[in-house]
């Protein structure tokens, strides 16, 4: 079910300086419904949706993480040059194999009309749909890298789709399987995965050596993994964060990678890929758990900080 975008969720401070120099993210958002046939834009939707966690047995409650973002968000000073819509919500329910292909035609139709899609979950499940929404959306010739930031390499198998499932729902799919997972926790995943990603040809980073030590050597990595790529779907899951920065997700992190070095790596990646740069989602903040809104505060900033790589 798609829900149109809740005016409701934006607000704050009204400043008296003059004119644009003091206006703020809820004075500026725009509110823009499907089909989104306006001018192109940061176009974020929500995805909420707990179906996957709970199929995958994690702490549910990530479904009202869009809705408390975008609450978290209208306060901000508003520095961009680009236009921000909040483009509503598809609301996913029991059918999550139905929800994901409902969120899959939201994404297409928003980036057919240019927009540049931020999708904010809800569980994992998010990856799969808006996925499949830019693998729908492109010529079938053009290969699509995905950049996941993550604890666990969400390649479970299981006969139904879960958070914990989302590729490899897209490594069955009819295209290359390009999947760098960063930010892999050794204690999270088991042998069996690792065999999986083995067997996949992942290429992936584990979280002892996601540190500054290692930024040279990690950017070479992400540079030799998107060669010959023409597209790049980024997906954050913010369990990848250590629970000190975001306690508020399905599954802590005990070790984590910063928010600060993921955010020097999405800089990176922003400042030379652009062009390429097709779609991004967040997954997994969970209200239910956050503490003194410290997830809120951390999540609802880094999202700040994307848009205004713009």
């Amino acid at each position: 079910m798609y829900n149109k975008p809740n005016s409701d969720l934006w607000s704050g401070r009204v400043d008296i300086e003059d004119g644009e120099l003091g206006k703020r993210w809820h004075e500026k958002v725009e509110f823009l419904d499907y089909p989104y046939n306006q001018k192109s834009g940061v176009a974020i939707l929500g995805f909420e949706c707990d179906e996957g966690v709970k199929r995958n047995k994690g702490r549910v409650g990530a479904a009202k993480g869009s809705d408390e973002l975008k609450k978290a968000m209208g306060g901000f000073a508003y520095h961009q040059d680009c236009k921000l819509y909040d483009c509503g919500k598809v609301v996913g329910n029991e059918d999550l194999e139905k929800s994901q292909e409902e969120l899959a035609l939201h994404v297409k139709a928003l980036l057919q009309n240019k927009h540049f899609p931020i999708v904010l979950g809800g569980g994992h499940e998010v990856a799969y749909g808006s996925f499949l929404g830019l693998y729908n959306s492109l010529d079938k010739n053009e290969e699509i890298a995905i950049i996941n930031f993550d604890a666990h390499f969400d390649l479970r198998e299981n006969e139904i789709a879960t958070s914990g499932t989302p590729f490899a729902q897209i490594s069955k799919l009819d295209t290359p399987f390009n999947y760098m997972c960063l930010g892999v926790s050794k204690a999270a995943n088991t042998k069996a995965l690792f065999a999986a990603a083995e067997a996949l040809h992942v290429e992936y980073i584990l979280d002892t050596k996601m540190t500054y030590m290692y930024i040279k050597e990690i950017k070479a990595k992400i540079d030799n993994f998107l060669k010959n790529k023409e597209c790049i779907f980024i997906t954050i899951d913010t369990d990848v964060f250590p629970a000190f920065q975001v306690p508020s997700v399905s599954a802590m992190a005990s070790r984590g990678v910063e928010v600060g070095l993921v955010y020097e790596l999405l800089k990176y990646l922003f400042e030379n890929y652009r062009n390429k740069i097709k779609l991004l989602d967040i997954a997994e903040f969970n209200p239910k758990y956050d503490i003194n809104n410290i997830g809120e505060k951390t999540v609802s900033r880094l999202i700040y900080d994307l848009v205004s790589l713009f």
